[in-house]
């Protein structure tokens, strides 16, 4: 019995240190389904493009759940939801994932510098809400070089691009977009 603890033991430390092993809620949609999402859930869309060679070999996105009461990334060592999306690091258009997620903030974090469509600043941070029952946009988000990703939203090409992906009577509407004070990533340590 003493043996079988100490492999449990063994399995959560390695679980805590390698990301692969977290739980995670969110699921990407790869054909359409036919419902839409329940009361606790929603569908988010994200787009992705390079305008430039992203310099590894991957482009990734990752938008951690935010809790707007708590201004904290939910999750822990163990169940730590967010939306993942990544692309090849070569020059192309925008591509969309759409995901069902629990319903609740996603902020996007990045080291990289994030201007908007027209070249303002946008703060690091930014979150939108993905409300229970809803299907919602939150942009497109394109690697323009010089460490600079541009956020984007067109709303008719998202529609257009996951028409398949989507519950037929789902309606595609842009996210509300909300900050995300204190949006920091959590640490796991022993």
């Amino acid at each position: 019995m003493r043996r079988g603890v100490q492999r449990w033991i063994g399995l959560l430390v390695v679980c805590a240190f390698i990301p692969g092993c977290l739980l995670n809620s969110v699921q990407s949609i790869s054909r359409a389904s036919r419902t839409k999402p329940d009361r606790d859930h929603a569908i988010v869309v994200i787009g992705m493009g390079l305008d430039e060679t992203w310099p590894y070999s991957e482009f990734q996105l990752t938008f951690p759940e935010y809790s707007v009461e708590k201004q904290s990334i939910t999750g822990n060592c163990f169940h730590y939801n967010r939306i993942e999306a990544t692309v090849p690091s070569n020059p192309a258009k925008v591509r969309y994932f759409a995901f069902e997620v629990p319903a609740n903030a996603y902020v996007y974090l990045s080291t990289l510098g994030l201007v908007d469509a027209n070249r303002a600043p946008s703060p690091i941070g930014q979150a939108f809400i993905a409300p229970p029952g809803a299907t919602v946009y939150f942009g497109d988000y394109v690697f323009v070089g010089n460490k600079t990703t541009e956020f984007q939203r067109d709303i008719n090409a998202a529609r257009a691009a996951t028409k398949e992906l989507l519950p037929r009577d789902a309606v595609l509407v842009p996210a509300e977009p909300t900050t995300a004070p204190g949006a920091r990533m959590f640490i796991c340590t022993p």
